[in-house]
């Protein structure tokens, strides 16, 4: 039987905790489906940093048993709730008392893994310096200027580097989880059950998912006015000296505020808008991608079209299919019951 420790603290996420034992619970139930009187594959459990109870989020308290979590073949290091620069920059603080004993689980070769917001926990662990390793996309930023020597690959949903595995935001535990399966047990058990869950093993990148729009908070009050005429005049032609006159700064000092606002310049920031502009028209609408092209301040398709695929890793025609369907969109599309004469 194989032991997967779940590194929790009074901050982790409860979707998280419940989700990773659920998951190699269901395992259990397949596997022992397909070899009868089988003994379990897994034994996923949760521990907290002195042993103690957990106090999670909306009022769930969640008994924890003592175990020595640094031997289990697997640890996995639960993402917790943080949505700025300064909670994620204090996210490990509560994690601290584990750091000695994932590094010993580390040099013993164990699997360590972590997801979303738990990958900041485990770079603060100092186990992803001078590693490849991946995050939650929209916290590129914050995790860059907190672990500069860490090789980010926000690209990727799931990096692995020696016995380290990194995955993306939130709902990237289930590929991880697979992950684990599939180097724990193997990968043909993986894949039935991917297929149980309805789960693509083959998911392999972020940036279709990612939403260019969400960017980085500041308080630079002057350059929120100029994303807000940014996105106001999307479609027109681009010169960086009218519009720093339009705000009666120097070319210069609007760059470099800028920069240190949105770590961007105002062009890549506008490429950005246009981008995620004609994403929303590929999703909600039937039009050609030649007349989304001109809403959106380009005249050729075929530049536009690279573009497209320089910030998605699909072309425009794929990305409409992947995310519309029928032509017409539908968040979360479900067979509507047949009416019955």
């Amino acid at each position: 039987m194989k032991q997967i420790a779940v590194l929790a603290t009074n901050h982790s996420i409860n979707n998280d905790l419940f989700g990773l034992l659920d998951f190699f619970e269901y395992c259990n139930v397949l596997w022992q489906y397909q070899h009868r009187d089988a003994a379990p594959l897994f034994h996923c459990y949760v521990v907290s940093p002195d042993g103690a109870p957990l106090q999670l989020k909306h009022g769930v308290c969640f008994n924890v048993q003592p175990h020595h979590w640094q031997q289990a073949d697997a640890l996995v290091i639960a993402p917790a709730y943080a949505y700025n620069r300064a909670q994620l920059a204090a996210i490990a603080e509560p994690a601290a008392a584990y750091f000695p004993g994932l590094r010993q689980a580390a040099e013993a070769g164990k699997l360590i893994a972590a997801n979303c917001t738990g990958t900041f926990i485990l770079a603060a662990s100092g186990l992803l310096a001078h590693k490849n390793a991946t995050s939650s996309w929209f916290f590129k930023d914050v995790f860059e200027s907190l672990y500069p020597d860490v090789h980010l690959q926000l690209n990727k949903l799931l990096v692995q580097h020696d016995n380290i595995i990194t995955a993306g935001a939130t709902t990237s535990f289930v590929n991880l989880c697979l992950s684990l399966a599939e180097q724990l047990v193997g990968e043909q058990f993986a894949r039935q059950i991917a297929k149980i869950m309805l789960t693509d093993p083959n998911r392999s990148s972020q940036i279709p998912y990612m939403d260019l729009s969400v960017g980085q908070q500041h308080n630079d009050a002057l350059i929120s006015e100029v994303q807000k005429y940014l996105l106001k005049t999307l479609n027109e032609p681009f010169a960086l000296e009218p519009l720093a006159e339009q705000f009666h700064l120097t070319k210069r000092t609007l760059l470099r505020r800028f920069k240190a606002a949105l770590n961007d310049t105002p062009l890549n920031y506008l490429q950005r808008l246009r981008i995620e502009h004609a994403k929303r028209l590929l999703e909600t609408t039937n039009q050609p991608v030649e007349q989304i092209v001109l809403q959106v301040g380009y005249e050729d398709v075929s530049s536009f079209r690279k573009l497209f695929i320089n910030y998605t890793e699909l072309t425009p025609s794929q990305y409409r299919h992947k995310f519309m369907q029928e032509g017409h969109f539908n968040c979360c599309p479900a067979q509507q019951p047949t009416a019955i004469n």
